[in-house]
């Protein structure tokens, strides 16, 4: 045999000597419970509305979401569940754009008005980042140049 051949032959025999087992790897590093879905609706009602008046300078689309009881209290490791329902039930209208500017606006809600009968995602906001969309208020207004956010 070729040396080469006995070198991969050996590299084989001890990567195989080492390996653990699926329940060796568990007793020495236990699992994180996996986060379920713990409400059977995140969000009662929505609705796409063009927001147009004297007072407001932007007049854009916007989806107007009222959160269900459970879906207003849910942790941040449910929000996933969340937007998954919002893209689900909203994200297939002509007006739906900014997948991570809306997740943020989501986010900021659940973090800051969580009480507020409606929330409204705008996806015209620019995205700028979680810290940035709750510093603002949930309503981000400029652009991040950041190149780290695009």
């Amino acid at each position: 045999m070729k040396s080469s051949t006995l070198l991969i032959a050996a590299l084989l025999t001890s990567a195989a000597a080492t390996q653990l087992s699926a329940a060796e790897v568990a007793k020495q590093k236990p699992l994180k419970p996996s986060i379920k879905q713990n409400c059977p609706e995140y969000i009662e009602s929505g609705k796409w509305v063009y927001r147009y008046s004297s007072d407001y300078p932007f007049n854009e689309w916007m989806l107007s979401l009222k959160p269900s009881d459970c879906g207003r209290y849910i942790d941040s490791s449910e929000t996933a569940y969340m937007f998954y329902e919002i893209v689900k039930k909203f994200g297939q209208s002509e007006h739906w754009s900014n997948n991570r500017g809306m997740i943020n606006q989501l986010t900021c809600h659940l973090y800051i008005a969580r009480e507020k009968t409606e929330w409204n995602l705008e996806p015209w906001r620019p995205y700028v980042g979680y810290t940035k969309t709750v510093a603002s208020g949930c309503n981000p207004l400029e652009p991040d140049p950041d190149p780290a956010y695009h």
